[in-house]
């Protein structure tokens, strides 16, 4: 279609004040656009950031710095204990935990001090520690009552002359 006269009089007729007009109504919604997109934006992150601040992330250990600076003596313990080559053997049944512990040899340690620590996975205020009495031939025996059923994890350290072992498992308390 070829432009007649009358259109191009009419877009002549738009220039000056009036196409000024015109192009001020249609460029006042850009700066409202501009300024809905950041506030979208800006709306999400600060939701972001309430969850963030309301959902703490959780600790799983304590003193997490310090205890990687030690790292190098954590290795140096674990290599002791594997030059012990003690076995042990842990049992847990009706609230009682019975520990036996031998030598390399298979002999029986006696008359180590061994405790017991019941870590539970979902709620650090129900942990337990016990204090097991040596019942002669290497078993050490403790009554240790939970509060809770699920899966413990249960570890135990026996000392005897300096030399320290160290086992973990987990039980299942019904």
């Amino acid at each position: 279609m070829t432009a007649t006269s009358s259109d191009l009089k009419a877009s002549q007729a738009l220039d000056g004040p009036d196409m000024e007009a015109l192009n001020r109504r249609r460029g006042r919604f850009v700066p409202w656009i501009i300024a809905a997109f950041y506030m979208t934006f800006m709306s999400a992150l600060i939701g972001f950031v309430f969850i963030a601040y309301a959902h703490p992330p959780s600790e799983t250990t304590e003193d997490a710095y310090a205890k990687g600076l030690a790292y190098n003596d954590t290795l140096a313990k674990a290599g002791a204990q594997a030059q012990l080559r003690w076995r042990s053997d842990i049992d847990y049944t009706a609230g009682r935990l019975h520990f036996n512990l031998t030598d390399h040899a298979g002999q029986p340690i006696a008359a180590a001090r061994v405790k017991a620590w019941f870590v539970h996975p979902g709620n650090a205020v129900e942990d337990r520690s016990f204090d097991l009495r040596d019942d002669g031939e290497g078993r050490y025996a403790a009554d240790a009552p939970l509060p809770a059923k699920g899966v413990w994890t249960v570890h135990v350290t026996a000392e005897k002359t300096g030399r320290q072992y160290q086992s973990v498992t987990t039980v299942e308390v019904e």
